[in-house]
């Protein structure tokens, strides 16, 4: 019987439709959830929405918590999906199977009808529609962030009958389609999953929003639209077995979630037990090291993660696990644990006997399994390997290091994420050298306690021994200063041996860190300096370290252990000891006065050479076009001003220079002039009855040689001195880089694997405070795998949209959005990783085409060779002698420039990314490749973004953009704005003219 229109009191279009049913209208609510598991029944939601559950079921009835799947809202329909059998034993022996719940919200009202009734000829239209929507909504159960498993589409799905596909070929549905797919020949996995396999001639089955096919050989696919499926009559029965499929997924999900919950407990029971495992050896280490004790996490069943720790705990390094691991993500599990700690890391190769030499902590792999090992320092000369996952920890033997795989890796320590200072600059790089500066300080202690030697023995041997012609003391005291030379020459190699090491750690720790901290660095700071004055900036750290670490270091230990020949001074004579020093500081002034006077020069010089590096590097890095101009006479008179005016300043130093070398000249002479003269003056004083012992000629040489060593160390120490005057503008150039802050920072949020939905919301920015705003109060949002252009006059704002969306500038007011989430507030490199972009002025690297297309990621030639066809590179590259293997140049002036936007668009396809950003990327194209690389882009499952100005490049593009003074003005599709007769059509006119 058919239901009555007034009875329903359902205000939309299809209420006259629905009184052709016989149904029932219900109002629900929580309190009386009911069951959907009847495949004859359907629901439409008339008012209110509905929560629908996966619950475990016994005997027909809910026997446990149920699993959230999705919400029905009004005007959308629930089908009814089969209960199916749940292999998990039941202790009381009852049915035990898996079915849907649905759950109303208060005041909801439904409406329950026989599906039957559906499959009538009046329902088509609307039918249809249901069906999507439904099928879009459960699509999401099954695939919520596909495709996953590290799999990135390779095609879109076509309505087209038999389209034969590569072996290995993932195939997925165009956004906002559902399209029902059926496998001709060959065989296919839905979702990867070896349970879900399609064979050739077997059902039709939907693709709908995130679900994929993948081709497990060559195969031919066939497909069409629910529509052609329902006029077909093939509609009703494949929609029965997808919903069976739809629950068996749901009920092996909720299996693998009790598999990992328990597992989860397991993994936090067993990290209790190592961590309070590694507490107890951390306490019974404090007598043989502590520190070469620690374990590491070993219990979370992450064996890298916890060998990583141990290594990173010897380095300094805190090692931070990733809070999921995303297998879509193009990342070997050490790099995006390294991504996720904020560090960078080095393969190395282990030669003959490197446990034999300190190399630093490293990350090993044992055995064929490569099970990750740390490899730790023990001493100067040993190594002990540390396996976390068996908390075994030995001395790396022969036989040891013979299991050991060929290679390891280096963690780098990075700055801590704040501005340095020169302090802290030396205290982070003098970390892990206590051992070396406690030697240099002892072994200096003794070298000065040994050269007192000298002076008194001189002493004794012109009062004591010469007098009395005591040969044997004679042969005794000569004896002790051969002695004595040999002990001051041990002490002092064992000095530059570990001052050497400072020397070495400091600098590997020291450079990487700033190399670190410069490649960290925001956008807008390299735009305040050229390439050449920046990478002179960044080198004038390590000019700095070897002035701190080796020649002052060496003048200041020899000046502070010189302390104890001044002692001496005081005991032979206290008055011309203060002469002495009074000489000596005298000497120091005037020396530091000329020092202070050189520091402006410096000052200027380095700047200066700082911008002929730049000016260098942009000659040659334009030398074509210099030579294309005949400008190589200007570049030369650019060059030699800057050149000129710092040999002008060099020769103004070197007059300084010459003035301290006279006076360090002078000293020795004008400072014995002044004792000899003080001595005579004292000699001439009558002895008084105090005066417990006469100046004899013993102490006079004892004194003398004891002054001469004195003396000499600070004359190194003044010598420095002009060295350590330099330091002083280096560091103020370099201060830059030390001082501003990095990009990313441990408050930044890792944005996981991105879908693509793109907002700019209320964006205003301007480059400089005082000029006029480029981006002024731009509005709009692009959703994920819609294909959109922007098109304006050049200087209306298009790339400064995509700098804002790339996280190179940060607009002053609004907020750009990447699937709901402000970029402010995210880690923007992890960002950048799934964005392609493809410039118009964008540059070859020197290398391989392989390498300029791969770069660093873990991906193979064939992904190469399939980035290449996908640009309409990969002709041009097989005519190559050498292949994907062939060398270009810095630039790779060998290639046209079609051939280099080709490149440079396999560069931005290898890694699929959900976004591809083209700013005049196919401007030196012509119009068959052009379509080639348009046709593979449509193929694909991504965010388009477009910056044109050849606007014949856009016409199939979802939406265009038009800007002006940094506003959108117009926007639609190409027909409609050309329709609309308004700037667009202008701009159109204009390039057709």
């Amino acid at each position: 019987m058919a239901t009555d229109p007034a009875e329903l009191n359902y205000d939309s279009f299809d209420a006259e439709l629905l009184a052709k049913i016989d149904g029932t209208k219900l109002s629900v609510g929580y309190h009386n959830p009911f069951l959907v598991s009847d495949p004859g029944l359907v629901w439409l939601v008339l008012k209110g929405s509905v929560d629908i559950y996966a619950v475990p079921l016994a005997d027909g009835a809910v026997a446990g918590t149920g699993r959230h799947l999705l919400r029905v809202e009004a005007g959308e329909l629930i089908f009814g999906m089969p209960a199916i059998p749940d292999d998990l034993a039941a202790p009381d022996g009852s049915r035990r199977e898996i079915g849907l719940r649905a759950v109303a919200v208060m005041g909801t009202e439904l409406f329950r009808a026989a599906r039957r009734d559906l499959e009538q000829d009046d329902f088509d239209l609307i039918v249809v529609d249901w069906i999507d929507r439904w099928l879009t909504q459960i699509s999401e159960i099954i695939a919520p962030g596909a495709p996953g498993g590290g799999t990135r589409p390779t095609a879109l799905l076509e309505a087209e009958p038999e389209i034969p596909q590569a072996a290995g070929a993932v195939l997925v549905p165009q956004r906002g389609d559902v399209i029902w797919t059926r496998i001709e020949q060959g065989e296919a996995q839905i979702l990867d999953d070896a349970h879900l396999t399609l064979a050739a001639g077997g059902a039709l089955l939907p693709m709908a929003k995130n679900m994929w096919l993948t081709c497990r050989e060559e195969c031919v696919v066939s497909a069409v639209y629910t529509p052609t499926a329902l006029f077909r009559g093939e509609l009703w029965d494949n929609l029965d077995r997808f919903h069976h499929m739809v629950v068996q997924i749901v009920r092996d999900s909720r299996r693998t979630h009790m598999r990992l919950e328990t597992a989860r407990l397991e993994a936090k029971a067993s990290a209790n037990r190592g961590i309070f495992r590694s507490a107890l050896t951390e306490i019974g280490g404090v007598l043989m090291g502590g520190e070469a004790l620690v374990t590491g996490p070993g219990g979370d069943g992450n064996a890298l993660l916890a060998a990583m720790a141990v290594v990173g705990h010897a380095a300094g390094i805190r090692i931070t696990a990733p809070k999921q691991r995303d297998e879509r993500r193009l990342e070997t599990p050490l790099a995006d644990i390294a991504r996720h700690s904020h560090i960078r890391v080095r393969r190395v190769v282990l030669l003959e006997e490197w446990y034999r030499r300190d190399n630093g902590p490293l990350l090993g792999f044992l055995g064929p399994e490569k099970q990750p090992v740390a490899l730790l320092p023990d001493g100067i000369d040993a190594y002990r390997m540390n396996d976390p996952a068996t908390g075994r920890i030995v001395r790396v033997t022969d036989s040891i290091a013979g299991e050991l795989s060929g290679e390891a890796y280096v963690l780098y320590r990075p700055f801590p994420a704040q501005a340095l200072t020169l302090r802290s600059l030396l205290g982070f790089g003098a970390r892990g050298l206590k051992r070396e500066f406690q030697i240099t300080a002892t072994m200096g202690i003794l070298a000065g306690l040994v050269a007192l030697a000298t002076p008194i023995a001189t002493g004794h041997l012109f009062s004591s021994v010469v007098p009395r012609a005591d040969i044997e003391m004679h042969l005794m005291i000569i004896a002790g200063l051969v002695l004595a030379a040999f002990g001051t020459a041990a002490f002092t190699v064992t000095r530059s041996f570990a001052m050497l090491r400072i020397q070495t750690r400091m600098d590997s720790s020291i450079q990487t860190a700033v190399w670190d901290r410069l490649l960290a660095l925001p956008i807008p700071f390299f735009r305040q300096y050229s390439s050449g004055d920046l990478a002179d900036r960044a080198n004038g750290i390590n000019a700095i370290r070897e002035v701190m670490t080796g020649t002052v270091m060496q003048a200041g230990l020899n000046a502070i252990f010189s302390l104890f020949s001044l002692a001496l001074l005081f005991w032979y004579s206290w008055k011309l000891a203060v002469v002495a020093m009074g000489v000596v500081f005298v000497m120091l002034a005037l020396s530091m006065t000329l020092l202070l006077v050189q520091i402006p020069h410096q000052r200027r010089m380095v700047g200066l050479s700082g911008r002929i590096e730049g000016l260098v590097f942009q000659l040659l890095t334009g030398i074509s076009k210099l030579r294309i101009s005949g400008s190589e006479a200007r570049a030369f008179a650019r060059w030699s001003r800057e050149f000129t005016e710092v040999n002008r300043i060099n020769y103004t130093l070197r007059k300084f220079t010459a003035l301290q070398e006279v006076l360090v000249g002078v000293f020795p002479v004008a400072a014995s002039m002044i004792l000899f003269a003080a001595i005579i003056l004292m000699l001439d004083v009558p002895e008084t009855a105090g005066q417990n012992r006469a100046f004899g000629i013993g102490q006079f040489l004892a004194f003398n040689a004891a002054f001469g060593q004195f003396s000499m160390a600070m004359l190194s120490l003044l010598g420095v001195a002009g060295t350590l005057v330099a330091v002083v503008p280096l560091y103020e150039r370099i201060k830059p880089i030390l001082e501003s802050l990095p990009e990313i920072t441990a408050d930044k949020a890792d944005p996981g694997a991105i879908d693509g939905d793109i907002e700019f919301s209320r964006i205003v920015f301007h480059y400089d405070a005082t000029a006029p705003a480029v981006i002024d109060d731009v509005s709009l949002k692009i959703d994920s795998g819609s294909y959109v252009a922007f098109v304006g006059a050049s200087g209306s704002g298009k790339s400064t949209l995509v700098r804002l969306l790339l996280g190179f500038e940060q607009p002053q007011s609004g907020g750009v959005y990447v699937d709901g989430k402000d970029l402010s507030g995210l880690d923007m490199m992890a960002v950048r990783r799934q964005i392609g972009v493809v410039l118009q002025n964008g540059r070859i690297m020197a290398g391989t085409i392989f390498d300029n297309i791969v770069g660093s990621l873990p991906l193979t030639l064939d992904d190469a060779w399939e980035a290449a066809r996908m640009a309409g590179f990969a002709q041009d590259v097989e005519q190559m002698p050498m292949g994907m293997h062939t060398l270009l140049s810095d630039g790779a002036g060998t290639l046209s420039g079609g051939q280099r936007q080709r490149l440079m668009i396999a560069r931005a396809l290898v890694h699929k990314p959900r976004i591809l950003i083209l700013d005049e990327a196919t401007s030196a194209l012509d119009n068959q490749t052009q379509a080639v690389v348009n046709a593979s882009l449509a193929k694909m499952n991504m965010t388009r973004l477009v910056v044109a100005h050849r606007l014949s490049t856009i016409e199939n593009v979802d939406r265009i953009f038009v800007m002006r003074q940094g506003r959108v003005v117009e926007s639609g599709d190409f027909n409609s704005l050309m329709a609309l007769d308004g700037e667009f059509a202008d701009l159109a006119r204009r390039q057709i003219i």
